[in-house]
């Protein structure tokens, strides 16, 4: 397909308020063998890098030899660069652009061998194409986002919307376009893979007017999250960011004394409880729609090893068995399981009034909530004071208000990058679950504040996480005897 057609397509989605896929669906059925190509091109679902407008300027001294005293002050880069086309007519192949378009973003990281690599496209396509060539390659907002494209490899495919997004969140969006430019099938990668990580997002904290489903299950939350993987031969336990963790020899009898069956599991780890490892949800059912009520039934585990939870008609409902002040996890008795725990699935409330205690951070972690994200920097490693030092504890998410960027120190913006800290920081932290027992500490809550006139002596020490959450249970023992 020549660019000329996908350059002007981008220009049209630019200009519609809604429905782009339409435009996107028409490019993908005119090239059936190469649609992860334009949904490269049309979007950036897996670039690790792009752009920024000094580096455009740099490529552009380096294809002009021109130094920055001689261009005029606050020039538009893409502009420039797009000014010194000298095509006529744009020839080049959509194939071609997208190799370049990825040598430069993802291989290249020398900007003078950007410019080599980009220099021949300057008499092979117009100025008025090279500006959406451009725009991609910089770290601009362009006007397809994530749901335009797998609404458009959908409709152009003869899938379902749901199996498309699925999929592409298990084995990443490339992979999808890949089978499906191959005529293959997606139905069997609609579940995640027995043994290997996955990451748990965390429930969308909610008010209960905005919870968008009735009939539910109440869950007091009381320890870590984790996911069981039950092979065959082996048992495997990940942590909330798709960390491998050592797995006790207790768990291992666990799972055969209770006969689990192979697939994966959600299921909570809580220290000092009467069963420590009890289990949430399946996340390998035998119907890939169904409800989470049904999938509890399908677990198949002893009752005992079944986390308790509350059915309640409708989740206005709620506060009748928790109270003001006690975080809890609404479930979605209709939900189906889509990997992202949707609002439609769970939420979580009470946590602004939680009980709330300060931190040191001494780190996050960049993770992908789905493999065609680009990594965000949403987990922190929180520590608490274990005499003259600190002891880290588990990684916590944050506010989505709240940024920590100003307090880290220069790094790359990989999967499973660790960052570190250029100044001790401590935050308020809403707890919802804390302890201490075989697979070390753990936290479970949200990073609401910064503490800014917090220091050491203000931090949880070292001999207070577990009674952190015993004060819960104490003062609210009555609603827990109404889960059993």
């Amino acid at each position: 397909m020549n660019y000329r057609i996908f350059a002007e397509s981008m220009r049209v989605c630019k200009a519609m308020p809604q429905d782009k896929s339409k435009i996107i669906k028409n490019m993908l059925l005119m090239s059936p063998l190469s649609q992860w190509k334009i949904a490269y091109l049309s979007h950036a679902p897996s670039s690790t890098h792009r752009l920024s407008d000094e580096d455009l300027r740099e490529i552009f001294y380096h294809l002009t030899d021109l130094y920055p005293e001689e261009v005029e002050d606050n020039p538009n880069p893409i502009t420039m660069l797009a000014g010194l086309s000298k095509a006529n007519k744009t020839v080049a192949i959509t194939d071609r652009v997208f190799e370049i378009t990825k040598s430069v973003l993802e291989t290249l990281e020398c900007n003078e061998q950007r410019a080599n690599t980009i220099r021949p496209l300057f008499s092979r396509i117009t100025s008025q194409d090279l500006v959406g060539f451009f725009f991609r390659l910089s770290n601009r907002q362009g006007a397809i986002n994530r749901h335009d494209i797998t609404k458009a490899l959908a409709h152009a495919n003869g899938e379902l919307m749901r199996h498309v997004r699925k999929a592409s969140f298990l084995i990443g969006l490339e992979k999808v376009c890949d089978r499906l430019s191959r005529q293959e099938s997606i139905h069997d990668v609609l579940r995640p893979a027995i043994g290997m990580p996955m990451i748990i997002p965390s429930p969308t904290i909610c008010k209960v007017q905005d919870v968008p489903f009735g009939r539910c299950l109440l869950e007091i939350p009381e320890g870590e999250r984790m996911t069981l993987h039950v092979l065959k031969d082996d048992v495997r336990l990940f942590n909330a960011a798709g960390l491998s963790i050592d797995v006790e020899e207790s768990t291992h009898k666990l799972v055969e004394a209770a006969r689990i069956k192979e697939g994966i599991y959600l299921v909570e780890y809580a220290s000092g409880r009467d069963v420590e490892l009890m289990f949430l949800d399946l996340l390998t059912p035998s119907v890939e729609t169904l409800p989470f009520e049904k999938r509890r039934n399908e677990i198949g585990c002893p009752k005992w090893l079944l986390k308790p939870m509350k059915d309640i008609e409708d989740a206005t409902f709620y506060l009748e068995h928790v109270g003001t002040k006690q975080p809890a996890v609404l479930w979605n008795a209709n939900g189906i399981l889509t990997y992202e725990s949707s609002v439609y699935e769970s939420v979580l409330m009470n946590i602004h009034e939680a009980h709330k205690s300060v931190f040191m951070v001494v780190g996050g972690v960049y993770v992908k909530e789905s493999p065609q994200a680009r990594p965000k920097l949403s987990k922190w490693r929180i520590a608490v004071r274990d005499g003259d030092s600190y002891y880290a504890v588990g990684l916590v998410d944050i506010d989505p208000k709240l940024s920590l960027m100003r307090f880290v120190n220069p790094h790359k913006i990989v999967e499973g990058e660790e960052v570190s800290m250029n100044t001790p920081v401590f935050v308020n932290v809403n707890v919802v679950s804390s302890g201490w027992g075989d697979y070390g500490a753990y936290i479970q809550g949200v990073i609401e504040s910064v503490a800014s006139r917090a220091g050491r002596n203000d931090c949880v020490s070292i001999d207070e996480i577990e009674a952190l959450t015993k004060r819960w249970d104490e003062e609210y023992g009555d609603a827990n005897e109404d889960m059993a």
